[in-house]
């Protein structure tokens, strides 16, 4: 008996249609083309039900790729939604694409007229800023580099504009409308939704349901809209008009993403109740604690290169998303803490977590190469993508400062930039005696966070290779070398073939 090999492309199937042909394989030895043939999307329900829903073989949901966008989120949302990792995000740049003065989002939380007219003004005097700074940095750009004379114009004035955005985005708030496109399957979506309706933010709520909703629903098809205007011409043209009513009902089948898999998905209240007892042990532990770091500036980059025991690892971990103390001076508490202290902290997690429940991601320890980082916002929304890593993240505030961008003050907008940044830091705190959560809406991207980065060695090497690479945005660039300088500092072996650029601006001025 011979056997003929065959590799083919699939297309045209709904996302659980194709999910339940793929499962199939595990347990037929027929063609996925006959399974296809034999499925229907009532035949598909009834497979989810039973075996993703009933037994928890989550595995099958992968297969069910979802591709959806996202249009007027706020940039605070963005983040969260691309918190997921098994999902690939396309998000508009900052760098190339300047950003709307009346397009931003107003909270629910703001039902007090007062702190509403106050956060819109504050908005809008950071909008403001950013239209200002964007329009004197391209200025002084066109001063200072001389177009090459084999620039055209065009190119010329995108280039000026692009580095000019690159530093006024220091001033959009978090609240900046945004759009991204994500491509997720359904067993992330799942656990998307699930940590969205447990978020503390009632816009995260709004998205979740939207999310769910629009899984279940009708998916936009571009195609049939393509299609109909020839139906109708085909209409006025037949002695058999009921053929094409036929054809144009099979062409408007209902393709949904997935509405078995992801309909019964509710707020992940293992996660809800995780960060309630660790913000009590946070004020139980750490509220008295002061940082020996916190000298001013604090560094950007803190290689913790340590001998830390997995245990103490984790604990301090689970502090930190919690405080806004620096990773190295949590762990210091947590190392001389008794072991029934360390017991009851891990038992505060783990006794609320179900049977379907993932362990959260501060279980991720053991990696190696650990950087508690804290840098501008705008910054972080670049690096996050290296989803490969483990990032646990603080909350965005205004405490820990803001960053001063390059050239600013070479441009004589360092005073202005500095004025609008306090302003920002007084609304912020005025909002936040009074709606607490909901004011990060109005911090801009200059303002620092930390971020706990975990990862390997080959993870080191892509993030520095590809964000030191010259065309990239400052500060993540002198930040990803950073980290690159202190880990050679301790092990030069293991970056000894690391491709690291160090930034030489303007040299590079013109470079992508």
């Amino acid at each position: 008996m011979s056997f003929e090999r065959s590799i083919f492309s699939i297309a045209g199937l709904p996302p659980e249609v194709l999910a339940v042909a793929m499962a199939k394989y595990s347990r037929s030895g027929a063609s996925i083309k006959e399974t296809i043939d034999e499925l229907t999307e009532e035949k598909s329900a009834e497979f989810h039900e039973k075996w993703v829903l009933g037994f928890g073989d989550a595995s099958v949901a992968d297969m069910a790729v979802i591709p959806m966008a996202l249009e007027n989120i706020s940039i605070l949302a963005s983040k969260v939604v691309e918190d997921c990792r098994m999902a690939s995000f396309q998000e508009k740049s900052t760098r190339y694409q300047p950003f709307h003065i009346d397009r931003f989002f107003v909270p629910e939380e703001l039902a007090d007229p007062a702190m509403r007219a106050l956060y819109v003004e504050g908005i809008r005097d950071l909008m403001e800023g950013y239209q200002t700074i964007t329009e004197a940095m391209v200025a002084f750009y066109q001063k200072t580099y001389a177009k090459p004379a084999e620039m055209s114009d065009k190119a010329y004035a995108n280039k000026c504009c692009a580095r000019a955005l690159d530093v006024a985005r220091y001033l959009l708030p978090t609240a900046t409308l945004t759009n991204f496109g994500m491509i997720m399957n359904a067993r992330e979506l799942r656990h998307c939704i699930s940590k969205l309706l447990a978020h503390p933010l009632l816009e995260m709520h709004s998205i979740g349901k939207e999310l769910q909703h629009a899984a279940t629903t009708a998916a936009y098809n571009p195609q049939f809209n393509k299609i109909q205007p020839l139906l109708e011409r085909l209409l006025g043209s037949t002695s058999e008009p009921h053929l094409i009513q036929e054809l144009r009902q099979q062409l408007t089948l209902q393709v949904k993403g997935a509405p078995t898999l992801v309909k019964h998905t509710d707020p992940k209240q293992y996660l809800m109740e995780k960060s309630k007892n660790m913000r009590q042990w946070t004020e139980r532990l750490l509220s008295g604690v002061t940082s020996p770091e916190s000298r001013i500036p604090e560094p950007r980059v803190d290689y913790i290169s340590g001998q830390i025991t997995p245990e103490d690892e984790l604990i301090a971990t689970l502090l930190y998303a919690e405080s806004t103390l620096p990773f190295r001076t949590i762990v210091e508490t947590v190392r001389p803490l008794p072991l029934e202290t360390k017991q009851d902290i891990l038992d505060s997690v783990q006794n609320k977590r179900g049977s379907h429940d993932w362990v959260s991601r501060e279980f991720e320890v053991g990696q190696g190469l650990l950087f508690d980082t804290l840098f501008d916002y705008g910054a972080f929304r670049d690096l996050q993508r290296h989803r490969i890593t483990s990032q646990i993240n603080q909350g965005v505030s205004t405490l820990h400062g803001y960053e001063i961008p390059r050239d600013i003050e070479d441009a004589g907008l360092l005073d202005r930039y500095t004025q609008f940044m306090q302003r920002n830091r007084a609304r912020v705190e005025t909002l936040r005696s009074t709606v607490g959560y909901a004011s990060q809406y109005l911090i801009a991207l200059g303002w620092k966070k930390r971020t706990l980065f975990k990862m390997n060695l080959r993870e080191l090497y892509h993030m520095v290779e590809l964000r030191t690479k010259s065309g990239g945005h400052f500060s993540y660039r002198d930040l990803c070398y950073e980290m690159f300088e202190k880990v050679k500092a301790i092990h030069p072996l293991l970056v000894r073939d690391l491709r690291a650029v160090k930034m030489n601006f303007p040299r590079e001025f013109f470079e992508r």
